[in-house]
C-alpha cells in the first residue's frame, strides 16, 4: 500500500497535482481533512486550528514564545489561557467554549500530537495522497512511502498566484514570500528539518519544467510500482 507526501511552494500547483494524483489512483486526498478531524476531536473550529496548521513563528518570536509560555507537553493543557501578543505577533494557547460550556484548550503541542498522528495513521493504512504538514519528515522511515516536492520559479509562482487570487504583483509576491518563510520555520522550529533538504525527497517536479499533468502521471506510474513491490 502506497503513501506519497506532497510537498509544495505556493504557486507551484502542488495542490492540483496532489488533488488529481489522488483521484486517478483512488487514493485518500488528505488536506484540509487534517484541519477538520483535528477541529472534530478538540471540539474547535477549522479557523482556529489553522492558526497552527504549517504556520511556524521566526526564530525571534519562537524564543519569546519559548520564554513567555509555560512549556506543555504533547496533549496537556495550560492551567490557563494565556493572552494573544498582537505586537509580537505570537499565538498563545487559547481556551475556546464549546456547547457543554465546558472549556476545550488547543495549543501547539496538542496540534503537533495530533496531527502526527493522524499522519502515521494514514501511513500505515496506505494509498493516501498527504499534502505538507511535514509529512515527508513524520513518514521518513516509511518503507512504501514516496515523498516529492513540487517547486516553480518565483516569478511564476507570484504570477499564478495573481492570476488565482485576484491581487496586484506586488501582493503575490508578498504572499509567495510569507508562505515561504512559513514552511521553513514550521519545519525548523517542530520538526528540527530544512523545508528544502533534497535528501527528504524522492522526486522533486519542477513546474516551470514540466506539465502538471505529466507529473501526475510520473508520480502515478511511482505510487503502481511501489505497490506491486
Amino acid at each position: 500500500m502506497a503513501v506519497i507526501t506532497v510537498s509544495r511552494q505556493l504557486g507551484s500547483l502542488g495542490d492540483r497535482i496532489a488533488a488529481k494524483l489522488a483521484e486517478i489512483l483512488e487514493y485518500d486526498y488528505v488536506d484540509n481533512r487534517l484541519v477538520e478531524e483535528i477541529a472534530s476531536i478538540t471540539d474547535t473550529t477549522p479557523e482556529e486550528v489553522e492558526a497552527f496548521d504549517e504556520k511556524g513563528e521566526g526564530r525571534v518570536q519562537y524564543f519569546l514564545k519559548r520564554l513567555l509560555v509555560p512549556e506543555v507537553s504533547p496533549g496537556s493543557f495550560p492551567l490557563s489561557a494565556a493572552a494573544y501578543a498582537s505586537e509580537l505577533g505570537l499565538e498563545f494557547a487559547y481556551v475556546s467554549e464549546v456547547d457543554a460550556g465546558e472549556p476545550n484548550y488547543l495549543d501547539r503541542g496538542t496540534y503537533q500530537l495530533l496531527i502526527t498522528t493522524l499522519i502515521q495513521d494514514y501511513g500505515d493504512t496506505g494509498r493516501a495522497v498527504i499534502v505538507g504538514r511535514a509529512s515527508q519528515v513524520i513518514l521518513a522511515s516509511h518503507a512504501a512511502a514516496c515523498h516529492v516536492k513540487i517547486v516553480a520559479p518565483f516569478e511564476l509562482r507570484c504570477k499564478r498566484v495573481a492570476e488565482s487570487q485576484g491581487v496586484d504583483a506586488q501582493a503575490a509576491r508578498k504572499l509567495v514570500e510569507r508562505h515561504d518563510q512559513w514552511r521553513h520555520d514550521y519545519m525548523r522550529n517542530y520538526q528540527q528539518a530544512k523545508w528544502d533538504d533534497p535528501l527528504l525527497y524522492h522526486l522533486t517536479v519542477n513546474t516551470g519544467k514540466m506539465d502538471w499533468e505529466d507529473a501526475v502521471e510520473l508520480l502515478a506510474a511511482q505510487a503502481r510500482r511501489i505497490e506491486a513491490a
